[in-house]
């Protein structure tokens, strides 16, 4: 709806997208009292990308690249959603 740029919104929701996992992960741990030992590992994966794909994305891709990205990502979701 033209309400922030590109950039902005990919900021906005990679920040809504940390809120969520955590929630995802509070309820988890309420309902099942443990978490895999390899949560660990999936937290600093998920933080060195994080890190990598924000300097990337405010950095060096450009608009239509971002768009590309969010795309792929957003396909591989709906499949998860779908078959998974």
């Amino acid at each position: 709806m033209g309400w922030a740029r590109t950039k902005q919104t990919a900021g906005v929701s990679a920040f809504f997208i940390l809120a969520n996992s955590i929630a995802g992960i509070s309820g988890h741990l309420a309902s099942v009292k443990f978490l895999p030992d390899a949560v660990y590992t999936w937290a600093f994966a998920a933080a060195l990308g994080g890190i990598i794909g924000s300097g990337l994305g405010s950095r060096q891709f450009a608009n239509a690249t971002l768009y590309r990205l969010l795309a792929v990502v957003l396909v591989i979701a709906g499949a998860k959603l779908i078959f998974i």
